[in-house]
Formats: structure tokens, sequence, C-alpha cells
């Protein structure tokens, strides 16, 4: 059910999203805004967009979700190597024929990476769709052509194609793996609601961040040089998007 809920409702997981149909509604139907309160929150939603859209609100909402992963622990020994899917661009790797990943292709990069290694690690891939309309082929497909692609061998990889999130992700590997030095790949951004989740399923995992999406050196010119109005909505989005996926694992699981 949280499943479906969370597909059915994912355009409006996004803040950006209701800002802007907010924003048209109250053009729309300004004239019958003479009451106090409704100026007031149409005055509130405009500025909350503005802010968004201008500031590095996103950047920082980031940064506290990958500031206690950017000091990697040390790791002396790795028994499973967990790789989370989402790398992987299904559609058009699918037209092109080609591999193509996502922003998140470091997930893949470092698995290779921990698997050469720790050559007696075992490794596993954990994906499939997460579209509530099936593609023909999934994350999986496009991973095992990954690792094909730089020749590294697949027979040491366990794909598991059947989940659809994070959550169903974890809970199939607490069933074919063990719980002993588990070593997880994923985006930065993305490990505290993963670690989360494991805590709920007691699996202990060790945190592998990658994908970092707020580490840079900030300075007034630099801002101003790489302003963008769509990557600061970008940011927010993804920062709104996993603080309300961590606060639905603490209610719902």
């Amino acid at each position: 059910m949280y499943f479906y809920l969370s597909k059915i409702l994912s355009p409006f997981l996004k803040l950006t999203n209701i800002l802007i149909l907010l924003i048209i509604l109250i053009i729309f139907f300004r004239k019958n805004f003479s009451r106090k309160f409704f100026r007031l929150f149409a005055y509130f939603v405009i500025l909350l967009f503005l802010l968004i859209s201008v500031l590095p609100i996103g950047n920082i909402g980031l940064k506290y979700l990958e500031n206690n992963f950017i000091n990697q622990q040390q790791i002396s020994k790795i028994e499973n190597i967990i790789i989370l899917a989402g790398s992987e661009d299904i559609q058009s790797t699918k037209v092109t024929k080609k591999l193509n990943l996502n922003s998140g292709s470091e997930r893949l990069i470092a698995s290779v990476k921990l698997a050469n290694e720790f050559k007696n690690a075992k490794i596993f891939f954990l994906g499939g769709d997460g579209n509530l309309i099936k593609n023909s082929i999934d994350e999986v497909y496009v991973a095992r052509k990954f690792f094909k692609d730089v020749n590294f061998d697949t027979d040491r990889i366990h794909f598991v194609g059947n989940t659809r999130n994070t959550y169903e992700n974890l809970k199939e590997f607490k069933k074919i793996g063990n719980n002993k030095k588990n070593v997880l790949i994923t985006s930065a951004f993305h490990m505290k609601r993963s670690l989360l989740i494991a805590k709920k399923l007691n699996i202990e995992l060790i945190p592998y961040g990658v994908d970092y999406r707020s580490v840079d050196f900030f300075s007034i010119i630099n801002f101003y040089q790489r302003f963008s109005v769509t990557n600061n909505l970008s940011s927010f989005d993804t920062f709104f998007r996993e603080m309300l996926g961590i606060l639905a694992i603490k209610l719902f699981y």
C-alpha cells in the first residue's frame, strides 16, 4: 500500500510542484482573495518559492543529509557489498541499446572499486523497476550491462530484480544475505534513510556514501558564477523528498 501511495502522490512529493500549482491557482482566483488571510497566504507561497529559487536552501539541506558520510570510516574486511539501484537510466538504455546512467553512477563505479579491493566479498545488486507501468527492461538489466561493459565478472554478483524501493531492497537482502560485515553503497544524501530502514530490519551496515551533491567550497563569487534557479529548485526537491521518506519510515514501519 505504501509503495502505490508513494507513486501516485509522487508529483506532490516535490515542494516546487506544489508551490507552482498554488501560484497558478492564486493567479486565476486572485479576485476572490479579498480577505486578509488569503492575501497573506498568497504572499507566503510566492515568497517561499522565490527563496528556494534564489538561495541555496536545498544545497544546505543536502549538506545536512550528507555531512555524517563525508569522512569514510576505515574498512578492513568486507563480507558483503550491497549496491542500491538508482543510477540506471532504464528508458535511455532501452532506446539507444547503449549503457546510460544518471547522476548516481558512482554507486556502480564504487562497487567495482570495493570488489577489486576485497576479492572474497559477495556482491548484491538490489533493484528492479519502481515505476507503476513496468518497462521491458529493469535496473538489473542496466546494471548487468554496466558490469559487462567494464569487463567485471558478473558471476560474482547476486542480482535481485524483484524489488521496487529501498525498504524492499534491504528486506530482500535480509532473506538471502547474512548479517556480518555488510557495506552499503548508495548516494550520500540517501544514506540516512537507508540506515534507518536497516535499523528497522535489524541489519548492520557500514555506510559507503557516494554521489555527493553538497560538498563544495562556497564563496559569493562562485555562487554568482554558478547561479541557477533550476539547480536550486532541483536540490531543494531532492532534500524535501528525502526528508519525507525519512518521516514515512518513522511513521509507517
